[in-house]
């Protein structure tokens, strides 16, 4: 077991106000499987978006939110400010919370045309299917992109959100926000991949 750098270990735990111990479990618990950049790409394909565009929107808005399955399928027309790029979503693991998610200009488009394909009205919910039909969705989109194996699942963009957010940058501590942790330490187990894919440092060097 490898050990955390002290002065790692101090400064996280003054960043989060988590116990020592609480962090050093989080830093050797596993990181959940994700997509990498390249099978994003694949999975949200011109040819999905053209023939599929029920399932391409599904995963571009997992992709695009980090919501976990039966929040996407809770969110409602009423639940998104275009104008001030947000979605306001209800942490269904906790009660009485809502959270904040920034939205990209690229997104708000694909959102838009959405909207306005479905005709949506502000009480409507904006994916009118249950958790098997998204089950199915993501794990036929994935098909297409040449992806079988057991990451077919929407729960899987939630960790590629996280890790892709990482990647860039974001703190630890907004990141928990958007993604709606009680628990920092289930945010910090995404700041492993820092360590285990090094890559995009190399990809910003110019020789």
């Amino acid at each position: 077991m490898d050990l955390i750098p002290v002065s790692k270990l101090t400064k996280l735990t003054k960043l989060t106000s988590a116990s020592p111990k609480k962090i050093s479990m989080a830093f050797h618990r596993p990181v959940p499987k994700y997509f990498s950049n390249e099978e994003i790409q694949r999975i949200l394909s011109e040819e999905l978006r053209g023939h599929h565009y029920k399932q391409f929107f599904f995963c571009l808005f997992l992709w695009n939110t980090g919501v976990r399955v039966s929040e996407a399928l809770s969110v409602r027309l009423e639940d998104i400010d275009l104008m001030g790029k947000v979605l306001r979503v209800s942490t269904l693991k906790r009660e009485g919370h809502t959270r904040a998610i920034p939205l990209q200009n690229g997104f708000l488009g694909e959102l838009a045309l959405w909207i306005n394909q479905k005709q949506l009205k502000r009480g409507d919910r904006l994916f009118l299917f249950n958790r098997k039909t998204a089950y199915n969705h993501v794990h036929q989109a994935c098909t297409v992109a040449g992806i079988q194996d057991e990451r077919c699942h929407p729960h899987t963009f939630r960790h590629s959100f996280a890790v892709n957010c990482i990647l860039h940058g974001v703190p630890v501590t907004v990141l928990r926000e958007w993604l709606g942790h009680r628990d920092i330490t289930k945010t910090l187990i995404y700041t492993q991949i820092l360590a285990h894919d090094s890559r995009v440092f190399m990809e910003q060097v110019r020789f």
